[in-house]
């Protein structure tokens, strides 16, 4: 291959919410692992029920203990709320709930309750009188432009995607099943005053927008099942990152497993899914 790999040596930090943690198959993060041979340069900060951010955060504080950090960050739907969490009391009944709280350092006391789009329990009045899809779109935006800033800033090489078509639909109708082509490159949700004050200051070019989600919809491959939800299978997430992912990341990273060889592990992952 021809291409220059200006990014050996460099520590990949990957982070994004439960579509990249690698806890029930294999996902893109772990195909772009095998594919670059990052064994031992590879950091995933991802976690399940992550805003975006959560997931910033982690991205930016793992790339900051590291000498030469290579950024991934998939962000996620907006209709998730990161609380950060500082009561040493409700902190502590949190890690007995299915959400646990998600610390920034393993001895730190406090940190972030996420669960997803579901606002259980201490969220539950929060999302009944507080939370305001514009307003959390809004911040989404911001999180990005402010990853942007830092990665630019520390001379960062950065990689943003997403894990579905975030900037149309949300984790609640996704949750239902209800995805199609004309969602995958909308940007609905950002088609307000508030949003639009970011939204003309930062770029969304070079990112695929519909996501991992949108890509399996829009080349007809099973993205939803009644027990995982909008959780693709191990097929998609590989078809996702040897697409999407590697004419990116082959400009990068040099290959050192060919796709063909990662491919009868990710069919025989996706009979999770399709059983």
């Amino acid at each position: 291959m021809t291409a220059n790999h200006s990014m050996q040596g460099h520590t990949v930090i990957i982070a994004g919410s439960s579509l990249t943690t690698d806890l029930a198959w294999p996902t893109w993060a772990t195909w772009i692992q095998q594919r670059y041979n990052l064994k031992n340069n590879l950091v995933n900060v991802s976690a399940k029920g992550l805003g975006n951010e959560a997931i910033t955060v982690r991205a930016v504080q793992a790339a900051g203990r590291c000498e030469k950090p290579l950024l991934i960050v998939q962000l996620t739907s907006v209709d998730k709320w990161d609380w950060y969490v500082e009561q040493p009391g409700l902190a502590d009944a949190m890690m007995a709930e299915k959400h646990t709280i998600v610390k920034l350092m393993p001895q730190d006391q406090f940190g972030y309750w996420s669960t997803g789009s579901h606002f259980p329990l201490w969220k539950q009045h929060y999302g009944q009188h507080y939370f305001g899809l514009q307003h959390a779109m809004f911040h989404s935006l911001l999180m990005l432009q402010w990853l942007q800033m830092i990665c630019q800033q520390r001379n960062w090489p950065l990689y943003v995607l997403f894990d579905s078509p975030v900037m149309s639909v949300t984790e609640s109708q996704l949750n239902t099943g209800l995805l199609g082509p004309e969602h995958c490159h909308s940007q609905q949700l950002i088609k307000n005053s508030l949003c639009q004050i970011i939204g003309r200051l930062i770029s969304l070019d070079q990112i695929y927008q519909p996501g991992i989600v949108g890509f399996a919809c829009l080349n007809q491959m099973p993205w939803y099942s009644v027990r995982y939800k909008g959780h693709p299978g191990s097929l998609v997430h590989f078809e996702f990152a040897r697409s999407v992912l590697a004419p990116v990341l082959d400009q990068m990273l040099e290959p050192q497993t060919d796709w063909l060889e990662l491919e009868p592990t990710a069919k025989k992952y996706q009979m999770l899914v399709d059983a």
